[in-house]
C-alpha cells in the first residue's frame, strides 16, 4: 500500500497533476494516497489539505464500487451553488484518460477516481426536462414547427384535442390538422401569411380530427428565436372552441336551477343531477351518464340519472365503495379517473354488476371523481359506452364543465344541510338542542321502548352569573368544557343534548324490550340503577371547576330525573316532568340529583342504603368468592379459575355483580372490594396447595382505580408474602377500559406487578378500542376474548374475523388467548377451529365454591383424561 504521495513515481505524479481533469489515488480502504490540482480545486482546498483523508469525505454520499461506471455527485460549491462531479472509481491499472499504466513495483491494491465538473450538463438536462414537464402536463394542445412549417412535436393535450397521435402528425406538415374546405381557405391563407411572417398572433380556426369530426379551435403562434436547433420555428397553442356554446347553454340552466331562477325556487338536489345527467346525454350522443355519490358510512347511492333503469339505481344504492366495485368504485377510492374498456373481462366488475347492464347493451365505462373545493372526493360522473371505446376529447371536455357543476351542486346541498344542522345542533358544543330532542322523541314515542326511555336534565346553577361577569365568550368557555366532561361520562348509546342556556339533557333508557310487564315489573328499579350511577358520575364529573384564562370557574349542578314507566305519557309531560324533577334538585340545594317520580326517589334512597350495607358486609366479611375453571380447548387440562365475588344480604336477598360491582365504584368501596378479593383468592389458593389441589393460578380482576394506586404492586406483594403462595400461582386481571382512561399510569403499575413474577390478563378485550400500540407496551401474559364475540361466532361475518385477529395478535405477542362466556359445543368446536387455547364458561362449569373446586376437578379429568404429567404453568416466569 502506498503512505502518501510521494510513494507514486515522480513522473507519474507530475503527469497526473498537470491534467485538467480531477484524479484521486486511494488504497482499497478509500484513503487517500494522491490528488492533483484539478481535483482539489474542484472539491476545495489544496491537495496537501487531503493526504491521507477518507474519499468518502471528499465525495461523500456516493457509490464506492470500483467498477468503472460513471456516477454524477453533487457537492456545494464555495459559492453556495451546487456543483455537479461526474466521478468514475477503478481498480489499480490504466488510469482513465491518462493512457499511462501504474508501474509494477506501486502496490496494485489502489483506487483511482477520475473527476470532471458537469455541472452545466446536469443544468441544461434539468431545464430541458422542466420544459417538457410543463409542455406534457399543459391543459392545451402545444404543437412545435420547423422552419419550413413542418410539425416536430405535439404534446398529450394535442392527441386529447385532435385524437393525433404523434406518429400521426410529427413530420408533416402543419396543413394535416386543417380543415380542406373550399369556405375555409381564406381564413387558413391568412393563418399561412402570419405563419410565415414569424409573428405573434392569434387566430381562430377550424380543423378536422383524425376520426373526421369538425372541431374550431383558438390558436395562438409564437416564433421560435434562440439560436437552437428550433430557430425559425413557431409554437402553435391549440384550444377548442366547439363546444363552448353547448357548454354554455348547459352550465346556464344548471346554475339557473340551482339558483331558482327559472322557478319560485330552487331545484331540489336530485332534479338537479338528473338534470346534468339528461343534458350529457343530448349533447353527447351515444352515451349514458350516472352520478354515483358517497354517503357519510363509505356506501354508494345514485344521486343524478337520464337514460339509466331504475334496477341499476337501486343496485348501486347502499353498494359499499372500494377499488373493486365497478368502474365509479374504483374512482371514488382511488381519486383518480378509471377507464373499464371492457366490461365483461374487468376485474372491478362483479358478475352481478356485469349482468345489470348486459340487457342495455352498455361495454365500457368511464368515470371521473367529483372532488370539493378542500380536495374531498364526494363522488363519481360516469359516462357508459356501447362500444369498446376511450373517452373522446368532447367527452372529457364535458364531463370537465359538469364535474365543476356537480361540485357546485354538492357543495350547495352540503350548506343547505349545514344550515338545517345549526337549526337543530348547538353552535357552542357541537351537541343536538332542544328542537333536535323534540324531533326524536316525538319519532320514538310509541315505539316498543318507549316506555323504557329514561331523561335526565343537568342545570348549572349559575351559569347567569359566570356570563356577566366574565361575559359571553368565557361562558361557552365554561359550557364547552362541561360537554366535553358529559361526552366522556355518558354510555355510548346515551344521547346528550343541549337544551337550554343553562341546561344539558341526557336520553338514556332501561335496555329492555319495551312491553308493559317487563317495564311495570322490573325496568324501574333498572333505570333508578342505571340513572343513579350516571348522575353520580356526572356529579363528579362537574364538581372541578373549569379552567378559562387560567381562572378556575365553578358551579353547582342539578339533576333532574324522569324515568317513568307509563306508555302512555307523551313527549311534553316527559320534558315537563324532567323540569319539574330538575327544579325540585335545585330546591333541595344543587349538587345533586332528584327523581319526578316519589317511587323512583325511594328507590334511589334505597340504592343508598343498599351501598351502605355493602360497606357493612365488606367490613362484616359477608361476602364470598366462587372460582370458575378455565381449560385447555384441546387437551381438557385445568389452565386456572377465576375469582368471582357473590354477595347474599339478609335483608335484600342475592344481589348480582352487575349492580354491587358499579355501586362500589361510585360508593368509593371499589378499592377495598379488590383488596378484599385478592386477599381471599391468595388465601383460598395456599389452601389448595396445601392439600394438593392441582389448581395452576388464580385469577382476580380489578379496577381502573386500583391501577392509578401507586401502593398497588407493593399491596400485593404484601398478600403474597401473608399468603405464601407464589408469584405465578396470581393473575392479575385489568380491563381494557382501564388502559384507555390513564395509559401511562397503567403501564408503569403493570410493568411493577410483572416485575413482582405476578401474572397479567387484559379482561374483555376488543370492547374498549385500545390501539394495538397500548397492547404491545403493556407486559401481559393472558388477553380475554369478551363474551359477545364468542356468543357472536356462531353468526359468522366480521366477529369471527375478530376473534381470529385477536387469537392471531396474541401469538405474535407470545401471550396466551382465554375465552370467555362459552356456552355451547358450538362456540367450543369454533374456537377449536380457531387455536384458541384456552377456554372459560357454563360449557365447563360454573362458577364454584372454593369447597367444590376439588371434586369437580376430580370428576372432570374422569370425564375428560388428560396426560397424568402435565407441565405445571407459572406465569409470572
Amino acid at each position: 500500500m502506498f503512505d502518501g504521495p510521494s510513494t507514486l513515481p515522480v513522473v507519474l505524479a507530475g503527469v497526473l497533476d498537470a491534467m485538467p481533469g480531477g484524479v484521486v489515488v486511494t488504497d482499497a480502504d478509500g484513503r487517500i494516497l494522491f490528488i492533483n490540482r484539478a481535483a482539489a480545486r474542484l472539491c476545495g482546498g489544496q491537495p496537501e489539505e487531503w493526504a491521507s483523508r477518507s474519499l468518502a469525505v471528499l465525495l461523500p454520499d456516493m457509490d464506492m464500487t470500483p467498477d468503472g461506471t460513471p456516477r454524477e455527485v453533487r457537492l456545494a460549491g464555495r459559492d453556495g451553488a451546487a456543483l455537479w462531479l461526474e466521478v468514475t472509481l477503478n481498480r489499480g491499472g490504466a488510469l482513465p484518460g491518462v493512457g499511462l499504466e501504474v508501474p509494477e513495483e506501486t502496490p496494485r491494491e489502489i483506487r483511482v477516481a477520475a473527476l470532471r465538473d458537469v455541472t452545466d450538463e446536469v443544468a441544461r438536462r434539468t431545464a430541458a426536462h422542466l420544459f417538457s414537464t410543463i409542455v406534457n402536463h399543459a391543459g392545451r394542445g402545444v404543437m412545435v414547427l420547423d422552419d419550413r412549417d413542418r410539425i416536430v412535436y405535439v404534446n398529450p393535450a394535442f392527441t386529447r384535442l385532435l385524437d393525433y397521435r404523434p406518429e400521426d402528425v410529427v413530420g408533416r406538415d402543419v396543413s394535416v390538422i386543417l380543415s380542406p374546405d373550399v369556405d375555409d381557405r381564406a381564413a387558413l391563407g391568412e393563418f399561412r401569411r402570419d405563419l410565415h411572417g414569424r409573428r405573434t398572433f392569434g387566430r381562430d380556426l377550424h380543423a378536422r380530427s383524425r376520426s373526421g369530426q369538425d372541431i374550431w379551435m383558438s390558436t395562438a403562434t409564437s416564433p421560435v428565436r434562440d439560436g437552437g436547433v428550433l430557430d425559425g420555428g413557431a409554437i402553435v397553442i391549440l384550444s377548442d372552441e366547439t363546444p363552448a356554446t353547448e357548454l354554455q347553454h348547459l352550465r346556464l340552466d344548471v346554475t339557473s336551477a340551482l339558483a331558482g331562477v327559472t322557478g319560485s325556487r330552487a331545484m331540489d338536489f336530485d332534479d338537479v343531477m338528473t338534470l346534468i345527467c339528461a343534458r350529457i346525454e343530448a349533447i353527447a350522443p351515444g352515451v349514458m351518464a350516472s352520478i354515483i355519490l358517497l354517503s357519510g358510512d363509505g356506501t354508494a347511492w345514485m344521486a343524478g340519472r337520464a337514460a339509466m333503469p331504475d334496477a341499476i339505481a337501486a343496485a348501486c344504492d347502499g353498494f359499499p365503495v372500494g377499488p373493486m366495485a365497478g368502474t365509479c368504485g374504483a374512482a371514488i377510492s382511488s381519486g383518480q379517473e378509471v377507464l373499464t374498456s371492457d366490461i365483461e373481462t374487468d376485474p372491478n366488475w362483479t358478475p352481478a354488476m356485469r349482468d345489470l347492464m348486459r340487457p342495455l347493451g352498455v361495454v365500457a365505462c368511464w368515470s371521473v371523481p367529483i372532488r370539493l373545493r378542500g380536495g374531498t372526493v364526494a363522488g363519481s360522473l360516469a359516462l357508459y359506452f356501447q362500444t369498446l371505446r376511450e373517452p373522446s376529447p368532447w367527452h372529457r371536455r364535458v364531463v370537465d364543465a359538469c364535474i365543476q357543476l356537480c361540485t357546485l351542486a354538492v357543495e350547495q346541498e352540503r350548506a343547505r344541510a349545514q344550515i338545517a344542522h345549526l337549526a337543530h345542533y348547538d353552535a357552542v358544543t357541537g351537541l343536538p338542542n332542544r328542537t333536535w330532542l323534540r324531533e326524536h322523541l316525538a319519532a320514538r314515542q310509541g315505539a316498543a321502548n318507549w316506555c323504557g326511555l329514561t331523561l335526565m336534565s343537568v342545570d348549572v346553577n349559575r351559569y347567569r352569573e359566570i356570563r356577566d361577569a366574565l361575559g359571553g365568550a368565557a361562558a361557552d368557555e365554561v359550557l364547552g368544557g362541561m360537554a366535553k366532561r358529559l361526552r366522556a361520562v355518558v354510555g355510548q348509546d346515551d344521547i346528550l343534548v343541549r337544551t337550554g342556556e343553562d341546561e344539558f339533557s341526557i336520553l338514556t333508557d332501561c335496555g329492555h324490550d319495551g312491553t308493559e310487564p317487563e317495564c311495570r315489573d322490573r325496568s324501574g328499579m333498572m333505570a333508578v340503577d342505571r340513572a343513579s350511577t350516571l348522575a353520580g358520575a356526572i356529579l363528579r364529573a362537574l364538581a372541578s371547576p373549569v379552567v378559562v384564562n387560567g381562572m378556575p370557574i365553578g358551579s353547582p349542578i342539578s339533576i333532574g330525573i324522569c324515568a317513568g314507566r307509563d306508555k302512555g305519557r307523551t313527549v311534553e309531560t316527559l320534558l315537563r316532568h324532567t323540569q319539574i324533577a330538575v327544579s325540585r334538585a335545585r330546591e333541595a340545594g344543587g349538587s345533586l340529583y332528584r327523581f319526578f317520580s316519589p317511587e323512583m326517589n325511594r328507590w334511589a334512597q334505597d340504592r343508598v342504603m343498599l351501598a351502605s350495607a355493602l360497606g357493612d358486609a365488606l367490613a362484616d366479611g359477608r361476602l364470598r368468592l366462587v372460582y370458575q375453571p378455565q381449560v385447555r380447548s384441546r387437551s381438557g387440562a385445568l389452565y386456572g379459575v377465576e375469582a368471582l365475588a357473590r354477595w347474599h344480604d339478609p335483608e335484600w336477598g342475592d344481589i348480582p355483580p352487575t349492580r354491587f360491582i358499579p355501586m362500589a365504584e361510585e360508593a368509593g368501596l371499589i378499592e377495598a372490594l379488590g383488596e378484599w378479593a385478592l386477599r381471599q383468592a391468595c388465601r383460598q389458593m395456599a389452601i389448595w396447595m396445601a392439600h394438593g389441589v392441582g389448581i395452576p393460578v388464580v385469577s382476580v380482576n380489578l379496577s381502573a382505580r386500583h391501577f392509578s394506586d401507586p401502593g398497588l404492586p407493593g399491596l400485593i406483594g404484601s398478600i403474597l408474602e401473608e399468603s405464601g403462595i407464589p408469584p405465578g400461582r396470581l393473575m392479575v386481571e385489568i380491563t381494557e377500559s382501564t388502559m384507555i382512561t390513564d395509559s401511562e399510569t397503567t403501564i408503569a403499575a403493570a410493568r411493577a406487578i410483572r416485575a413482582l413474577g405476578v401474572g397479567l390478563s387484559m379482561d374483555d378485550f376488543g370492547t374498549g378500542f385500545s390501539s394495538l400500540a397500548n397492547l404491545v407496551s403493556l407486559p401481559l401474559s393472558e388477553v380475554k376474548i369478551d363474551r359477545a364475540f364468542v356468543v357472536g361466532l356462531e353468526r359468522a361475518g366480521d366477529t369471527y374475523s375478530i376473534v381470529n385477529a385477536v387469537l392471531r395478535i396474541g401469538q405474535s405477542l407470545g401471550v396466551t388467548v382465554v375465552a370467555e362466556g362459552v356456552e355451547t359445543q358450538r362456540q367450543l368446536d369454533l374456537l377449536d377451529g380457531l387455536d384458541c387455547p384456552v377456554v372459560q364458561g357454563f360449557l365447563m362449569s360454573r362458577p364454584l365454591d372454593a369447597g367444590k373446586v376439588p371434586s369437580w376437578l376430580e370428576e372432570w379429568h374422569r370425564s375428560r383424561p388428560v396426560p397424568e404429567a402435565l407441565p405445571r404453568r407459572v406465569v409470572g416466569a
